[in-house]
């Protein structure tokens, strides 16, 4: 296992039933890791004072001040990595404040509302902010999650590695002891890949791919033998492909793309749109990793 592959765990609460299983999940995540947990509770700030702000301020704070208690309560007296937990009640957008605390090597965890479409965008979503902007890894975890030992992780895959999808979903095989699904799309309705299928210069690309993907495989593998993995290769919509068959008790791994908060809000990316309906963990991975 890749001890030293989080530099530190950050996970966001704020008092809800999503936000006790992202700790809960966050603090497993710190413990295999052997990581140091930050936990943040964050509150708006209104832009300047006004009759009535003063006290909405006073409220949020107040809000945020018993969402970071209630995480302490719920941790008691555990230390996730063998390490003291850090408690911060901060001013500002969460996502805003997730995002300018991660660094390249921090994962960041946070928990998943269920707001629809509409509300998506014009109330902004943390989860949806964070798997756009953040610099580093995102893992977004829905309420219903009951375990952190998954029974498997999916990683999506594409031509290319980059950002590093299978580097971490090969160290979170490892640490978590469980196998790994390679899945790699290749095309996204039956008459299109019909028509590649026949063009010798696509069958080239193809192979071409599957012989690097191949070569990437071997690398990770060799530096996780005891990890057992498949790999799958599907044509088809890449949001519902990657969404067939998951359950509660599987961990995703998918390559994400940084763009600015609202882009990540607006703009439905696969991962968004993955994180939004996915029935267990979502982990976004922006950074690279070298195999050493």
């Amino acid at each position: 296992m890749d001890s030293t592959w989080y530099r530190g765990v950050i996970v966001g609460v704020d008092g809800s039933h999503e936000s006790m299983a992202a700790l809960r999940w966050a603090a497993y995540a710190a413990d295999l890791h052997g990581a140091r947990l930050t936990v943040i509770a964050a509150h708006p700030v209104p832009p300047e004072a006004g009759p009535g702000l003063s006290n909405l301020a006073e409220d949020a704070h107040e809000h945020a001040r018993r969402a970071a208690d209630a995480a302490r309560e719920r941790l008691g007296t555990r230390r996730p990595g063998g390490q003291d937990v850090e408690t911060l009640v901060l001013p500002g957008n969460a996502a805003h404040v997730l995002v300018q605390r991660s660094t390249v090597d921090d994962l960041v965890v946070v928990g998943r509302r269920g707001l629809g479409a509409f509300d998506r965008a014009l109330l902004g979503s943390t989860s949806s902010a964070l798997s756009a902007a953040v610099s580093g890894t995102v893992a977004v975890v829905p309420a219903g999650v009951l375990t952190e030992v998954p029974r498997r992780i999916r990683a999506g895959v594409g031509p290319v590695d980059e950002p590093d999808v299978l580097g971490t979903a090969f160290t979170e095989a490892d640490a978590r002891g469980c196998p790994l699904e390679v899945l790699h799309i290749t095309g996204t309705d039956p008459m299109s890949s019909a028509l590649l299928d026949g063009d010798p210069l696509a069958s080239s690309w193809r192979e071409a791919t599957t012989t690097d993907l191949s070569d990437r495989l071997a690398r990770w593998s060799d530096k996780y033998p005891e990890v057992s993995y498949t790999v799958v290769i599907r044509r088809g919509d890449p949001i519902t492909t990657v969404l067939r068959g998951l359950s509660q008790e599987d961990v995703l791994v998918l390559g994400g793309r940084r763009r600015s908060a609202v882009a990540g809000r607006l703009l439905r990316s696969v991962p968004d749109a993955v994180l939004r309906a996915a029935p267990c963990p979502v982990v976004v991975v922006h950074a690279h990793r070298q195999v050493r």
